[in-house]
């Protein structure tokens, strides 16, 4: 089995980028939130490589092949009308992920004769519970050094929209994705964003990592169907970019589990023929591919444990980066290893809706409001329950997060310190026992 090395590169390839560029390197924003994992949060890194290994290990075991069924939610928050996809583009993605998930695609006679024996079903099928249509002023851009993932568009107070309940559904946000930059330079474009199964019950204690209701999928809006009017430049050509909706597949993919088919390299280091993806009938490869459809590329020339021999680089693959128009396929290795993942630490989405319960509100209010150095938040809570409240800038950013507090049943107040906010509207989200309620907080000097 190939060795699992350290998570993804952030940028690879991208170090000669300065401010005279005139064109932006396409990023998948998988490769921003691991670096940003990597850097910020070295347990939940380790957590991260720990879920996936075990569910390598347990891909080899699993043998059941009933069809998986997922339901989905799609968020469309638009600021322009044209980010406003109609129904008819995101029913052809739908289409798109249960032909490609499934090997049903039209093109999967494109894949070279020598690769056609590892191509295989998930057999993973995708059904839309909801679209879900948000118009807001806000604009949502990655924050890299701030390690803020576009938390503002998964939340109504935000100028967002909220995710159904996370465990039971996959969200798919579509939006407009800002340009990504750091220290005021435009680094590149983010196409899209998909959280991995982490398998933890918590995030690390005292830091400001995504939440469970951050977790799903982000596409742009660009990037979405095969039917779509919009488009996106080439990155370093001319033109635009080929968009058939293979961004989502791949961005799901990393949702199930799946690592880029190079294995990814280190921040500061660059990729090498030691990399892996964990997947043992996925081919070395020393780096993506260049959004080209290359079918000599042989960048790792090394005797490979599965084919016994030295085989191409595998560029057909849903995991790469290549054209659009020439992924056509995952291997078996890939379908048996999302199917672990969505048989283990995704496999609430595998619930039945009826068994779903919906997100109830929590009666409350707070006052003074507006307030100056304290607010009080007053709950009615039915039976005795762990309370945590969450104070979210108007920009989406969370900049107060009181540790959970036990109160019993009835009528309770918790005191907000407010002092060292500055003016300016704020949303406290309030969460107890599956209850929520998200309120309006103005700080006033």
């Amino acid at each position: 089995m190939k060795q699992l090395l350290p998570l993804f590169a952030f940028l690879a390839g991208f170090s000669t980028l300065s401010a005279q560029s005139t064109s932006l390197p396409i990023i998948c924003g998988n490769e921003v939130f691991s670096h940003i994992v990597q850097e910020k949060y070295p347990e939940l890194d380790a957590a991260f490589r720990a879920t996936f290994e075990e569910a390598a290990r347990q891909s080899h075991v699993i043998t059941q092949r009933s069809p998986l069924n997922v339901k989905v939610v799609v968020h469309v928050v638009w600021n322009d009308p044209v980010e406003n996809l109609a129904d008819s583009i995101i029913l052809n993605q739908m289409q798109i992920l249960n032909a490609d998930f499934n090997r049903m695609n039209a093109d999967t006679g494109n894949l070279r004769t020598y690769f056609q024996d590892v191509a295989g079903s998930a057999d993973i099928h995708f059904e839309l519970a909801e679209i879900v249509r948000v118009q807001t002023d806000a604009l949502f851009e990655v924050d890299v050094l701030g390690g803020d993932l576009l938390s503002a568009l998964k939340s109504d107070a935000a100028g967002g929209s909220s995710a159904w309940d996370t465990e039971h559904y996959l969200n798919i946000w579509i939006c407009k994705i800002q340009p990504t930059a750091i220290f005021g330079l435009t680094i590149g474009q983010i196409l899209g964003l998909a959280f991995p199964p982490n398998g933890l019950d918590h995030w690390p204690e005292g830091v400001s990592a995504p939440t469970a209701e951050q977790d799903g999928v982000v596409i742009d809006f660009r990037a979405v169907g095969s039917n779509n009017p919009n488009t996106i430049a080439v990155p370093g050509g001319t033109g635009n970019l080929t968009i058939i909706g293979r961004t989502p597949v791949h961005e799901v993919g990393h949702y199930l589990g799946l690592r880029h088919i190079w294995g990814d390299g280190g921040f500061l280091g660059p990729n090498d023929c030691a990399q892996s993806d964990g997947v043992d009938d996925t081919p070395f490869a020393s780096a993506q591919s260049a959004f080209d459809c290359d079918l000599n590329k042989n960048s790792c020339e090394q005797v490979e444990v599965f084919y016994n021999d030295d085989p191409l680089d595998l560029v057909e693959n849903f995991m790469d980066y290549s054209q659009e128009s020439c992924m056509n396929m995952f291997t078996k290795g890939q379908a048996a290893l999302m199917r672990s993942v969505l048989m283990g630490p995704r496999a609430g989405l595998l619930d039945p809706v009826s068994t779903i319960q919906p997100v109830s509100v929590l009666d409350s209010r707070i006052f003074p409001n507006p307030a100056q150095d304290r607010a009080m938040v007053a709950f009615q809570l039915p039976e005795t329950a762990d309370v945590q409240i969450r104070i979210i800038s108007a920009a989406g950013r969370i900049v107060l997060d009181m540790p959970g507090q036990s109160f019993s049943s009835g009528q309770q107040q918790m005191a907000l310190d407010t002092r060292r906010l500055p003016a300016g509207m704020y949303f406290v989200h309030i969460q107890a026992n599956g209850a929520t309620a998200v309120k309006k907080l103005l700080v006033q000097r």
